[in-house]
């Protein structure tokens, strides 16, 4: 971590699936599935690509996409 002039010590991350883990496909269909369903509903594009999602609201101002 660095703050202004601090740098801390390394630190090890020991959590989440490991990059080409093949259950990492199934997990992300199931934990984005309502996310993505329920954006379709709203008539918003949504695309989700293996462990990644994106979201694209449009509207005539900003305060209606807000």
């Amino acid at each position: 971590l660095k703050f202004d002039d601090f740098i801390s010590e390394y630190i090890d991350i020991m959590n989440g699936i490991g990059q080409g883990d093949p259950i990492s496909m199934l997990l992300y269909i199931i934990y984005n599935a309502d996310l993505l369903e329920a954006l379709r509903r709203l008539n918003e594009d949504a695309i989700g690509y293996v462990d990644d999602a994106l979201v694209v609201a449009t509207a005539k101002t900003f305060k209606e996409t807000t």
